[in-house]
């Protein structure tokens, strides 16, 4: 029964604490050097290690762990109890670093420097589990290529890291802040109100307001402000037309007119044969 609980307890305890891992490069082929010590404080030098033999050739893999950054050297051997041929990767050496900007031994060299004679060579501190001991071996690359991506995974491992520590600082800032108002407004004093600004007219001043599509006023014009308005009643009549012409009353009016015509010119001839004679 004692058992059970001290094991779920201790699954609890698992459960609850969760590691991120994230791998950042993969490379194919790396060498590995057995190095000397170092023969001056300028940094160690490539030339010196004996680069035309190198102590093996391995792959390298390169993973995020929480805050630290795991560099793995992988090497092959053959499998046991598998047909002739047949190998498995297995951890050759390590190297765990842990970059603390706060601590002058715990900077990205104290791990990996690079050598003062080649870009494509560098010196990695491991260090052996089991007893602790520490060491420097030579890795270098075929490519340089190789070698510029392996700097600047190192390199963004601890860009993101100070970037993490500025949102961690400015998270905990905030949060006193919070803090601060709080402990201010639990005083039980109540806190002045702020002053309104005085958003009464001036004297002289209008208000012009614009509603899109309302039912504003809108102009007169002329041609419109002559008409006359209907009365009340007429609205929507219009005026009947005129009935047609009588022929009858046409014809009668016509001939009216000839007799005049005629009786006119009757008296005019006969005034002019009054003024002959």
């Amino acid at each position: 029964m004692s058992t059970n609980v001290g094991s779920s307890s201790t699954n609890e305890e698992e459960s609850e604490k969760v590691v991120i891992e994230q791998r950042l490069l993969k490379l194919d082929e790396v060498f590995v050097y057995k190095i000397p010590a170092m023969k001056t404080a300028d940094g160690h030098r490539a030339e010196d290690w004996n680069l035309a033999t190198p102590l093996a050739t391995c792959s390298l893999i390169v993973n995020r762990r929480d805050d630290s950054l795991c560099i793995n050297i992988m090497a092959e051997r053959p499998k046991a109890n598998a047909p002739p041929g047949a190998t498995e990767s297995y951890l050759f050496a390590q190297s765990i670093i842990q970059v603390k900007s706060d601590q002058s031994s715990h900077k990205l060299e104290h791990w990996v420097e690079p050598v003062v004679d080649s870009s494509r060579y560098f010196a990695m501190r491991i260090r052996d589990s089991r007893t602790g001991r520490e060491a420097f071996i030579g890795i270098g690359f075929r490519e340089r290529n190789d070698a510029t991506n392996f700097r600047m995974t190192m390199e963004d491992y601890v860009a993101a890291l100070k970037r993490e520590e500025k949102a961690q600082v400015l998270h905990q800032q905030f949060e006193q802040s919070l803090e601060h108002q709080s402990a201010e407004g639990g005083d039980g004093e109540e806190q002045p109100l702020p002053s309104m600004s005085n958003l009464s007219l001036k004297e002289g001043e209008k208000i012009h307001i614009n509603i899109k599509g309302g039912g504003g006023s809108k102009r007169v014009t002329p041609a419109a402000s002559n008409k006359q308005t209907p009365k009340k009643g007429l609205v929507g009549l219009r005026k009947p037309p005129p009935p047609p012409p009588d022929v009858d009353a046409a014809a009668a009016k016509a001939s009216s007119v000839e007799n005049t015509v005629s009786n006119t010119q009757e008296k005019e001839e006969d005034e002019w044969g009054d003024f002959e004679g």
